[in-house]
């Protein structure tokens, strides 16, 4: 079910003016300004109640806005997000299967270069290799991002290296915490996984139609909150800071500077923007094993190439891979 309050433009109106207000007119006065009845005016108050806003009405019967609720709606994505492209069209949605295969499907719909999809919860959110990303409601950022970059397919293999690079510096800003990135699409902050990307294209030999860039970021997650499976490896930026961290203000920092980092991409390419990610880089200098299906390569990983790809040292000889499953050894 989609979640969009601003396709209704009384609710838009209403929060945007107690936004800008401490108190609104009383409900009187407030539908005669929009110019709609008593009884709509009360619909749209009772719909963003339902929301999760809380608005008081004070002993003079003035609208007060008490509480902005922590979900992931156009309205609150929209307030203060300060991107050209990134997150101007949104599809918000409650629940949905995947945000990837939503976003994929308004892609071949012809959907602008920064729609974004986002839901508060996934049911069959996916992962790297055809796994399950656990996308509980309410816990997480769960959210995927069209892209169409003027570039060859072997190009576009960089864009999952940019938006870990991008959650990296978002959480190094926001919060003073340390990121290890593990290529090609993994951040980790104090050994454990708190954000995956995935990436998944359509393109030619020489064109990419387009790309939609799925990331997942554990935000409100508790040790408990995880499958038994996943408690000594998933954790969250709530675990790292040691405090509750609001999603919504992340979300929106993380959308500006992945699009500051992707502007730069589409301007300057893909090797400018690789000092940042190495100097993070988890596995450069260790031992690692890199699975392709059956295929395993071993050796050390000795440098990230200028395409993205992972160069691993095996006796005398180097091989480069743009794609797998990295372990340290």
């Amino acid at each position: 079910m989609m979640i969009s309050p601003a396709a209704d433009p009384v609710t838009t109106e209403v929060i945007g003016l107690l936004r800008s207000h401490k108190r609104a007119p009383a409900m009187g006065a407030l539908a005669m300004e929009l110019n709609i009845s008593k009884p709509r005016l009360l619909r749209a108050l009772e719909a963003l109640k339902e929301l999760g806003y809380v608005i008081a009405v004070d002993h003079d019967q003035r609208l007060v806005l008490t509480s902005t609720p922590d979900r992931m709606t156009d309205i609150e994505i929209l307030a203060g997000l300060k991107t050209r492209s990134f997150g101007r069209h949104l599809h918000c949605y409650r629940r949905i299967g995947s945000t990837n295969a939503t976003a994929i499907d308004l892609a071949e719909h012809g959907a602008p270069e920064g729609t974004v999809v986002v839901a508060e919860e996934q049911t069959k959110g996916r992962g790297r290799l055809g796994r399950h990303w656990h996308s509980p409601a309410g816990m997480g950022i769960w959210s995927s991002i069209i892209l169409r970059p003027p570039v060859i397919p072997a190009q576009a293999a960089g864009l999952s290296l940019l938006a870990a690079l991008a959650f990296a510096e978002t959480a190094e800003t926001e919060f003073g915490l340390e990121v290890m990135l593990k290529w090609p699409n993994d951040g980790l902050i104090k050994g454990r996984k708190v954000c995956g990307v995935l990436v998944e294209l359509s393109a030619e030999v020489d064109r990419v139609h387009y790309a939609v860039c799925g990331v997942g970021i554990n935000v409100a997650h508790g040790v408990k909150d995880f499958p038994s499976a996943l408690r000594k490896s998933a954790g969250s930026l709530a675990m790292a800071t040691g405090a509750p961290v609001e999603r919504l203000a992340f979300y929106r920092a993380f959308l500006q500077r992945f699009e500051m980092i992707y502007r730069r991409f589409r301007q300057e390419g893909l090797s400018p923007l690789l000092a940042d990610y190495r100097r993070r880089s988890l596995l450069l200098g260790n031992k690692v094993v890199v699975r392709q299906g059956r295929l395993k390569i071993a050796g050390v990983a000795v440098a990230i190439d200028d395409s993205g790809g992972l160069v691993i040292k095996h006796g005398k000889k180097e091989t480069i891979v743009h794609s797998g499953e990295a372990t340290l050894r």
